[in-house]
């Protein structure tokens, strides 16, 4: 049971809310404040003192003056005029997160919604009533309106739900579980909607996922060092420590300990007396045959992955900030008998965010598609067969054809790279005259994220065969863990079968599966910490 009180919410929790249906509950405190926060703003609706959503109309309508008397109808039109949302619906983990996020915003108590709403949303988290929410219609500001109201409508007995699997609406499912529709009041439909938390559940899982993909990138960048010979000069603290950046530091400090106790990497030390050792008789420019040092992708990772590193880590502290916010207009303070009419339902910083996470994203496959090249380029593969094939290479391409995968999608995350954060467009008579686009971002980083898994899951097939090639038992203890359990998986191309069952065999095991576990073992990189970011106030 993960309690909910609008200021502790962390990626991780969100993540287990959403993925592993973990059950939620809201603050006793966190209940009393709402309520007395939603008293307030019913008495000053009926006092008709003037507030936005309250007793007026919305967006560039805001001139208007709408009575007391039209307080239910002034919230339920809110969400029927603005659920506009069209396309594939988020998936499951995904819209509950959604809910989630937005439960813990409410719970804060600066917003006006009724412990009825909240305790509503409870129900739907824990058991299982999903709202069907389009993922295509939100400008990021005022918050995400279009998604959010998908997100509304079945609290008050409209829109659809998915419930035990099935698509229904969401009446029907009310009535079979016991629980009544709500009847809005005072501005209780623009609490629900006027937020970032579409956007912020949406980046929130992206980034949990992000970062299992970077752990993953830093093991199975171990495994290419050793598949290659490369040398482990490269990773000395020293050199890492004069750059200074954390990231890097990190990640060389990671690759070191997943190298150790391998039979197949090279000593600096080694590399110079073998050079010696060719050259010593000779005068003038001769070529040794041995390089003193490897190419970037094997010398560089950590230069490569640790910004990737820092920039999630910038990413978390954003999000979890935003997590744990109050991004709503207008907010009621609790000290004072004060509304706050802003914008804290902008999303220009989850969008922005997002836009970071995906270039950081997109330079993660990049690095790996690099890798798969040069282990499957014969000309640079090292002891390594052509194109991986086991054997009668030209009868076999052996594993060709899974670079053209990975340099396929290699080639549109570049365009999943552009920032959408910077993409606005004017909207609502000119009242919204700048937006951010954010969910539009965090949508293209979960895209990106299920890019990269799959582009990670070629480098693991392709580092599976070369272990196989030159032995697993020379593998680190790290990398000799991992090829055995997923050799309990697959086995060795022969092409006895279409690759693509390779792939995705090994998707599963990398990205879900047994493989997961491994590299949650022993890559232990400072991006998954947690970090400090709740706010105390209003945000």
């Amino acid at each position: 049971m993960i309690v909910l009180d609008g200021y502790g919410l962390s990626p991780e929790q969100l993540s287990t809310i959403a993925f592993d249906g973990e059950r939620v509950e809201v603050a006793a405190d966190s209940l009393a404040t709402l309520g007395d926060t939603f008293d307030r703003v019913q008495r000053w609706g009926e006092q008709r003192v003037p507030i936005y959503g309250v007793n007026t109309g919305f967006g560039e309508l805001a001139h208007v003056v709408v009575g007391p008397e039209w307080q239910t109808e002034l919230q339920v039109n809110l969400l029927r005029n603005h659920a506009t949302g069209v396309g594939a619906v988020f998936d499951e983990v995904v819209t509950r997160a959604i809910l989630a996020a937005r439960l813990n915003c409410l719970a804060r108590g600066y917003s006006g919604a009724s412990p009825a709403v909240v305790r509503m949303l409870v129900e739907f988290l824990n058991r299982g009533v999903h709202p069907l929410i389009p993922q295509q219609g939100s400008l990021g500001a005022s918050g995400d309106i279009s998604p959010l109201c998908h997100m509304a409508l079945p609290i008050i007995g409209e829109g659809q739900v998915v419930h035990g699997g099935v698509r229904r609406d969401s009446a029907g499912v009310l009535a079979e579980l016991g629980l009544e529709p709500v009847t809005l009041g005072f501005k209780e439909g623009l609490a629900l909607i006027n937020g970032t938390s579409a956007s912020t559940g949406a980046a929130a899982m992206a980034l949990v996922r992000a970062e299992a993909l970077l752990r993953l990138a830093v093991f199975l960048s171990s495994l290419y060092v050793q598949c290659l010979r490369g040398s482990t000069r490269a990773f000395d603290a020293r050199g890492h420590e004069l750059k200074g950046h954390p990231g890097q530091i990190a990640v060389a400090a990671s690759l070191r300990e997943l190298l150790e106790g391998s039979a197949l990497t090279r000593e600096h030390v080694d590399l110079m007396k073998e050079i010696s050792s060719r050259t010593q008789d000779s005068e003038g420019v001769v070529d040794a045959g041995v390089y003193i040092q490897s190419a970037y992708t094997l010398r560089c990772v950590p230069q490569v992955l640790g910004p990737i590193h820092d920039t999630m880590r910038y990413c978390r502290a954003v999000l979890t900030r935003e997590l744990n916010s109050s991004n709503d207009n207008p907010l009621i303070f609790d000290t004072a008998e004060e509304s706050f009419h802003g914008g804290n339902f902008h999303g220009q910083y989850v969008g922005m965010a997002c836009d970071y996470l995906g270039v950081a994203l997109t330079e993660l496959g990049v690095l790996a598609e690099r890798q798969i090249n040069r282990l499957v380029d014969p000309h640079l593969n090292g002891e390594l067969s052509d194109f991986l094939a086991l054997d009668n290479s030209g009868l076999s391409s052996g594993l060709s054809g899974t670079q053209y995968l990975a340099t396929s999608i290699a080639a549109e995350n570049l365009d999943l790279a552009a920032p959408a954060s910077v993409k606005t467009l004017p909207s609502n008579a000119g009242n919204q005259d700048i937006v951010s686009m954010s969910l539009n971002s965090a949508r293209k980083a979960l895209t990106l994220c299920e890019n990269v898994g799959t582009m990670l899951a070629v480098l693991a097939g392709c580092l599976f065969q070369a272990g196989h090639l030159l032995g697993a038992q020379r593998l680190s203890p790290a990398a000799a863990a991992w090829h055995s359990a997923l050799a309990g998986q697959v086995t060795a191309y022969r092409d006895e079968a279409p690759v693509y069952q390779m792939v995705d065999r090994v998707r599963e095991f990398a990205l879900l599966g047994e493989g997961r576990q491994i590299v949650g073992k022993f890559v232990n990189l400072a991006a998954t910490n947690p970090v400090e970011t709740s706010c105390s106030t209003p945000c």
